[in-house]
């Protein structure tokens, strides 16, 4: 496996734990977050999207599976550049900008298991279990817009959860390779 894959497992953690602490933020303050929710969001796609693309960038050796990643960076970057330059207007459609948004990562995810399963690694299942849950939730949430702010936020808040805890087992289980 490659080295610069090995050694920068960091990479990943810091991904999961941004949507960790965005989870706690919204299950914690799930009405007065919307407005803040969309910068908050926006700023953890912004340093998710560079460090993914940093992340891919960096592990040129490691086939294919690496495009995916750094096709998801690319779209994480732009979403919160979005986010970021127009927060108002993102908290008003946070339905169908985070609808479209999960089936992507859904999507993404999936196939990356897709490849890890085919490069034998252990896990796989679980990203392509992980891309339906999510991809479904996105679907869901794409056709039920007017759902009051507080499920949007308890549903945006699990799925951020079991993204970060995507991320973090990933860097665990790339720190321990030998």
């Amino acid at each position: 496996m490659n080295e610069r894959i090995k050694t920068n497992w960091w990479l990943l953690l810091i991904i999961g734990i941004i949507f960790l602490v965005l989870s706690v933020k919204i299950m914690t303050h799930p009405v007065a977050s919307i407005l803040g929710l969309a910068v908050f969001i926006g700023w953890a796609c912004l340093i998710s999207g560079v460090l993914q693309i940093g992340y891919s960038l960096s592990s040129k050796d490691a086939g294919s599976n690496r495009k995916w990643r750094l096709f998801n960076g690319v779209i994480n970057l732009v979403f919160g550049i979005i986010f970021l330059s127009h927060p108002t207007l993102t908290a008003q459609a946070l339905p169908f900008i985070f609808g479209f948004w999960m089936i992507f990562i859904g999507i993404t995810t999936f196939f990356h298991g897709i490849k890890e399963t085919d490069f034998n690694v252990s896990g796989g299942w679980f990203d392509m279990l992980l891309g339906v849950i999510i991809t479904i939730g996105g679907i869901w949430i794409s056709y039920n817009p007017a759902m009051e702010a507080i499920l949007l936020t308890w549903l945006l808040s699990l799925v951020f959860m079991f993204y970060g805890f995507y991320f973090v087992v990933g860097s665990v289980m790339l720190a321990r390779l030998k």
